[in-house]
């Protein structure tokens, strides 16, 4: 019933979409929504287990992109966008529909059911980012559509990989694969697709070429839906079928790659971050370093993985309220390229404050949650004795702080006579998610 109750709520919102004749009315329909889906949570936790509705990680993922999609729809009703009603009614539900494919995935414990709910996201959000409908937009929106699809191929591939590793009573459900059983030569070949596929939804590198152009056209708060849930989706798969590695005496196979493309991402953020000059494709690079992270620490295993889960947790609010912020930026100078953008601090200091706190949050300062991630990232580097990853990850990580430090300043700096205001919504929506990703760093603290 509850399964039910959460994914014919938003079919239903979306027929009473086409009721509403006014966007404003749009609007409210979909914060609605984020307030139900939000509270959907709490029967979820009651739910918990084996035999429930969802598992601890799939919690964990909805939980977080349920907060970040209720101050995007708060967000949302600050200013009306720029947009015919019939458009503005396609992206409302789009919007809806991604949430509920998003929700979908978390709950599946089935890998063909994550498959498809996946590519629902994928189909889902590529509408979204070329809503605006130009050139630059249905541009990002394709290559989107295409990178990610064979990705997922890929991971279709390391499905059926997986059922031949498998006797001949196969199953895709993760609570009854028997791990000594399983063909290690099949196995090590299915995790190899399935790696590769998800994590090209995610955005590793090198299958990140996608990322960059979409995060950087969509509508910013699909830019912060992108980079601060969708992410999570494709990564679930990825840590369950890991599980199954470890149970197989092969997890050292898994966290082996994971350190690989977890490096090779910081590094291709690190080098591209420094070659433009838009802030919401720096914001980009930004998600691809960090996504590389949280892949160093599911690598390193033992205490880095709770300072994975840290990670993906700080990192998806932070970056989700500086996408809104940037959303902000957007509108108060029309375009998002750094050079063209200029004295902030006096044009708008509200904006400028949030997006001040939250670059330094995002690059682990105190009281930051990826403050504690990092330290033990750090100390599992060094408890390994892995030197130079721990020095070439220091290096890295200070070229991006640089980077985004610089941006900020160019951003920032300068006087400028003429002041603007936004509605306060478009303030304290992505202030009150710095706020709680601070809280969650004192606590963690």
């Amino acid at each position: 019933m509850l399964r039910i109750s959460i994914f014919a709520l938003p079919i239903i919102l979306v027929a009473l979409s086409f009721l509403i004749k006014k966007m404003r009315g749009i609007d409210f329909l979909v914060f609605a929504h984020a307030i139900i889906n939000l509270g959907f949570a709490l029967p979820l936790y009651l739910n918990l287990g084996e035999g429930g509705v969802i598992d601890k990680i799939g919690l964990f993922a909805f939980l977080i992109t349920a907060v970040i999609y209720l101050f995007v729809a708060l967000y949302s009703l600050g200013d009306p966008p720029k947009r015919t009603l019939k458009a503005h009614r396609l992206y409302s539900i789009f919007l809806m529909l991604f949430i509920a494919a998003m929700n979908a995935a978390f709950m599946a414990r089935d890998l063909s059911l994550i498959w498809i709910f996946v590519e629902a996201t994928t189909i889902f959000s590529a509408l979204l980012i070329s809503i605006e409908n130009n050139q630059k937009t249905i541009a990002a929106a394709w290559k989107y559509l295409f990178i990610c699809s064979v990705g997922i191929a890929l991971a279709f591939v390391g499905i059926l990989l997986f059922v031949l590793a498998q006797p001949a009573d196969a199953t895709l459900k993760f609570e009854m694969v028997n791990a000594a059983v399983l063909s290690p030569f099949w196995l090590k070949l299915s995790f190899v697709f399935v790696l590769i596929g998800f994590g090209t939804k995610i955005g590793l590198a090198p299958m990140h070429f996608w990322l960059p152009d979409a995060y950087t056209h969509a509508p910013s708060p699909i830019s912060a839906l992108l980079s601060g849930a969708l992410m999570n989706a494709a990564l679930l798969p990825l840590l369950r079928m890991e599980k199954i590695m470890q149970l197989a005496r092969l997890g050292h196979i898994a966290q082996d790659m994971y350190l690989i493309m977890g490096f090779l991402s910081v590094f291709v953020a690190a080098v591209f971050m420094m070659k433009t000059t838009d802030f919401k494709r720096i914001l980009a690079f930004s998600s691809i370093e960090n996504k590389g992270l949280i892949m160093i620490a599911f690598g390193l295993g033992g205490s880095a993985i709770g300072a994975g889960y840290m990670h993906i947790l700080g990192h998806s609010l932070i970056k989700a309220a500086l996408f809104l912020v940037g959303g902000n930026i957007v509108s108060l100078y029309g375009t998002s390229d750094s050079c063209q953008i200029g004295g902030l601090l006096s044009k708008n200091r509200n904006t400028a404050w949030i997006w001040l706190i939250g670059i330094f949050l995002i690059l682990g300062f105190p009281p930051s949650p990826i403050f504690i991630s990092k330290f033990f990232i750090f100390a599992a580097l060094l408890g390994k004795s892995y030197l130079v990853p721990f020095f070439a990850l220091i290096i890295l990580l200070a070229f991006i702080a640089y980077r985004m430090i610089s941006l900020s300043l160019t951003l920032c700096a300068g006087e400028l006579k003429a002041k603007k205001k936004l509605n306060l919504l478009r303030y304290l929506s992505p202030a009150l998610l710095l706020l709680i990703a601070a809280i969650i760093g004192i606590v963690g603290i």
